[in-house]
């Protein structure tokens, strides 16, 4: 048995706008991005080889699932004309058809399936032609069946939802909350019954979580804060203090700021989308605006001196086996440094600075690298005003980058990010949401204890 997935680019062009930079075939869907219900169902009808065909780019779709090894069948990929109807399709992968059974689902289309039945049976003997359609897309069969039975398609254990609007996403998921987290394989861990919760995830004592409920991976749930119920929380996530979401989605990458209400809404990024209405406004959090303000004001000074006293002692304290490693990892090459025009805190603002790479070769690497040592000639831009100690990934000026995007308030360059305090990942947005939180919750006391973390964290 094997499957072919096409899919065109006009059946899911309404989510470009909503989602921009993620690929619709791996737009979350309860955490679960939603290429992969196609390959679990792919599998349960018996396929060993899936291949998936669109008129639209591929390319992040094969970065994410590769040869398709990680489930243990085989993927490929092809194109399509915009025009080509499915005979067309079929027809031009013939080679691929050939030989064996073949599922086809054909449309931007949400199956309903049984992990539990046994599809491999039932697709095994089930007659060719087309087996369902919602109207916007369909399942058929080719080829001949394996096993003569009674089985009709009425029978058949599933059902399909076209995904063409903003709201069949939102209820799509919430029914899956409300009556399918036992139908499907799902990212998390579930030790109890209707809550998956994913790896490092922080959840305080005084917060309250209420079933059913899906937690990605990374997430932080400050203190005093309510997840409630019919609710799905995705990766890289924080929810500020005494927040409250209640049957909502708050996608990945997303910071919700403090006494913030979020109801049967999806969060993505700095937006706020109304799911039945389609509408979308910008988030406005008053509370973090507020306190970044204030810190502006009444804070600046007094960290920068706290910093500047900090960074001294470290200039101190590294400046010996500086002196001793440098030059010999700078003979060796493995001292690399890389100049470049570098985003202040100010818009418009730029400095120029030279950032240090240590190789990896040998046990001196490790040293200079334990003890941060790529990090000394920075500390000497703390004391000129142009680095705080601790803060933001400092970002390049380039073609991407040379206005510092909106969703970067709170932007303060920093000789060690906040990101590396908190052991996240330092990849694009993945950053941002730890320094939005930290505008708001940062102070001189604080940036020094999460200094020591990331210099910690540095050692392992």
């Amino acid at each position: 048995m094997k499957t072919l997935i096409v899919i065109k680019k006009q059946e899911y062009e309404w989510l470009l706008d909503l989602f921009p930079g993620v690929h619709p075939l791996l737009l979350p869907i309860c955490n679960k991005p939603f290429i992969e219900f196609f390959v679990d169902f792919s599998i349960f009808t018996g396929s060993n080889a899936i291949r998936i065909v669109s008129d639209g780019p591929l390319r992040d779709v094969e970065r994410y699932c590769e040869n398709g090894s990680r489930w243990g069948v085989e993927i490929s990929y092809g194109s399509m004309l915009p025009a080509d109807e499915l005979h067309s399709v079929i027809d031009k992968n013939r080679r691929f058809c050939q030989e064996e059974r073949v599922v086809i689902i054909s449309g931007f289309l949400f199956i309903h399936y049984d992990k539990k039945s046994d599809y491999a049976s039932l697709f095994a003997s089930l007659p060719s032609g087309e087996l369902f359609s919602c109207g916007r897309g369909s399942i058929s069969l080719t080829g001949t069946p394996v096993v003569e039975t009674n089985t009709t398609t009425g029978a058949s254990p599933f059902s399909l939802t076209a995904l063409d609007s903003v709201g069949k996403y939102y209820r799509l998921s919430m029914d899956i909350l409300k009556n399918g987290l036992t139908r499907y394989v799902l990212p998390g861990y579930s030790s109890e019954s209707d809550c998956y919760i994913g790896r490092n995830v922080v959840i305080p004592k005084s917060a309250e979580i209420k079933k059913p409920v899906i937690i990605g991976n990374n997430v932080q749930i400050l203190s005093n804060s309510v997840i409630d119920k019919n609710s799905v929380i995705g990766s890289n996530v924080i929810i500020d203090r005494e927040s409250v979401i209640s049957g909502s989605i708050v996608m990945d990458n997303t910071y919700i700021g403090e006494h913030l209400e979020v109801k049967d809404k999806i969060a993505a990024g700095n937006l706020l989308i109304d799911p039945e209405s389609g509408t979308t406004i910008v988030m406005e959090d008053p509370h973090l605006l507020t306190s970044m303000a204030q810190s502006k004001v009444a804070g600046t000074l007094l960290r920068r001196v706290v910093h500047a006293l900090a960074a001294t002692l470290l200039i101190i304290l590294q400046f010996l086996p500086w002196f001793l490693l440098r030059p010999i990892l700078g003979i060796q090459g493995n001292w690399k440094r890389d100049k470049g025009q570098y985003h202040t805190g100010l818009p418009g603002k730029a400095f120029t600075m030279t950032k240090t790479t240590i190789g990896n070769n040998g046990p001196l690497c490790a040293i200079a690298k334990a003890l941060s040592l790529d990090r000394f000639p920075l500390l000497f831009r703390v004391l000129s005003g142009k680095l705080l100690l601790i803060g933001s990934q400092p970002v390049l000026i380039n073609p991407a980058t040379r206005v510092i995007p909106n969703s970067m308030s709170g932007y303060r360059p920093g000789v060690f990010s906040y990101a590396e305090a908190e052991d996240w990942p330092e990849i694009g947005i993945d950053t941002e949401i730890v320094e939005h939180y930290y505008a708001v919750h940062g102070n001189p006391l604080k940036d020094i204890a999460m200094t020591q973390k990331a210099l910690f964290n540095r050692t392992h």
